[in-house]
């Protein structure tokens, strides 16, 4: 996108994002700032696996200072390290205060940073039960950013079923004043359903694929580049001159690399299911969850990249006994046994760790986070950044250790940044809370709430040190 001819016209970096996020530029023609970039809200995903992970294995090696390096259950986002950022030592401490099979704390809890209604009056009993059905004290942290940017309500997406049980996790604003606790969110885990109802006539404005961007540009910016180089070439030294040369040689190659992506139209989209496609609806029928998720991110991509909702989640929950029959090691009977290295199951593992099962499916929850976040990093937006680099994307689960239903040391990626939140980092927060957590993601939001959730003794600490820029 080269602008003026003139030497002082020049932009600092004249570049071309073009597919896989290459990005050429004139180093040294730079003697203006970068022009004013459109204004693109900021959005928020959620993305929500179960059962927590391999902590031996997720946790990033210590290399001292904020230095990333991917972890062996990372490995499937390798190549977006520039837009990860992996945090530890979060603790989710609101489960301590329940009494609880294990599960339903820690997963009614997790989002909001709330007690949970025990009572079924709006109230709080440490000593009853957390049961399946009861509602939460507070909303989860995306209805509240939602309502707080003034949004639309989030699209709230399933991966498996999507009636209520021990993965409730997400609960709408109630109305002020209200009594009684937030209502649960309803969950869409048919993406048939998902798409006709939130992606069918939408307006038609179009959201830019990056090799439909670089073929509408392409002859702009190599006619201002053949510009540049011809108000330069009396001035510049022959070693400039070569390297122009060269730059012009390696936007023809990049441009002949490419094939034509047309735009998404958001008023005509479509959606395209594999062929026998049946969606996994049922006790009985959890075959197909790796189309369903996939499925279920181009409708959240979709979704964000056509304005139809600035806030989007999608949970897993078949999280107890999820089946994989695609994977090599499926089809996987008694997951949930498995992940508490039941001995009944006579592994003879030292921990849930060792489990090659184990890291198999958790390595596909890892892929299905990569398949949204690549796909996110494909649409270009108006301010020439990513859909991804113009979003928050957190990715987080109920446990740390899913073997003994700790929720300390929760596996938490957070993806894109929205311009706020530096990525390529490895931060080791350890005593950070969720409601630590969720306060530094409103600040990332310019909203400069003190805490989020429940403000008992030790449970909020402000916004976490170094997240938020």
């Amino acid at each position: 996108m080269a602008r003026s001819s003139r030497a002082r016209g020049l932009s600092r970096r004249s570049f071309l994002r073009a597919a896989g996020g290459a990005c050429l530029a004139l180093p040294f023609l730079e003697s203006t700032p970068a022009r004013g970039q459109a204004n693109v809200p900021t959005r928020f995903v959620v993305f929500v696996t179960g059962q927590g992970n391999l902590p031996s294995r997720f946790t990033p090696p210590n290399l001292g200072g904020e230095a990333l390096q991917l972890s062996e259950m990372l490995q499937p986002l390798s190549g977006l390290e520039q837009k990860l950022l992996v945090l530890s030592g979060v603790n989710n401490l609101l489960p301590s205060l329940h009494t609880s099979n294990g599960h339903n704390a820690a997963g009614h809890t997790l989002l909001s940073a709330e007690r949970v209604d025990t009572t079924g009056t709006g109230q709080f009993d440490p000593n009853i039960e957390v049961a399946q059905n009861h509602w939460c004290l507070g909303p989860s942290i995306d209805h509240y950013i939602a309502a707080q940017l003034g949004a639309p309500p989030p699209l709230n997406l399933a991966v498996g079923g999507s009636g209520p049980g021990e993965n409730r996790m997400f609960y709408q604003m109630k109305a002020p004043n209200a009594a009684g606790a937030n209502p649960e969110a309803p969950l869409e885990n048919d993406p048939i359903d998902a798409f006709m109802t939130n992606l069918v006539g939408l307006p038609s404005g179009p959201a830019t694929s990056r090799a439909d961007r670089f073929r509408g540009q392409r002859s702009s910016v190599l006619d201002g580049v053949m510009a540049s180089f011809a108000s330069l070439d009396k001035t510049v030294s022959a070693a400039d001159r070569h390297r122009l040369d060269a730059h012009l040689e390696a936007l023809s190659k990049l441009e002949q690399s490419l094939s034509y992506v047309p735009p998404v139209e958001c008023g005509t989209i479509t959606q395209n299911l594999p062929p026998g496609y049946e969606n996994p609806s049922n006790q009985n029928n959890w075959a197909n969850t790796n189309q369903q998720a996939e499925l279920m991110n181009d409708i959240m991509v979709a979704t964000l990249a056509c304005g139809a909702r600035q806030v989007v989640t999608v949970q897993d929950t078949q999280y107890h006994g999820p089946v994989f029959e695609y994977l090599p090691v499926g089809p996987v009977d008694g997951w949930h046994a498995q992940v508490h290295n039941d001995p009944a199951l006579g592994l003879n593992l030292p921990t849930a760790d060792d489990n090659p099962v184990l890291r198999a499916g958790f390595l596909e929850y890892a892929r299905r986070y990569n398949d949204l976040l690549t796909k996110m990093d494909a649409i270009v937006e108006p301010n020439g950044k990513t859909l991804l680099d113009n979003s928050i994307v957190l990715w987080i689960s109920e446990f740390g250790t899913g073997q003994t239903h700790s929720p300390n040391n929760l596996p938490i990626v957070l993806a894109g940044g929205g311009g706020r939140i530096a990525m390529n980092r490895h931060l080791d927060r350890s005593g950070a809370t969720t409601g630590d957590l969720y306060t530094s993601l409103l600040h990332a939001f310019d909203i400069m709430d003190p805490s989020f959730g429940y403000a008992g003794p030790g449970m909020q600490n402000g916004p976490i040190s170094g997240l938020v820029g």
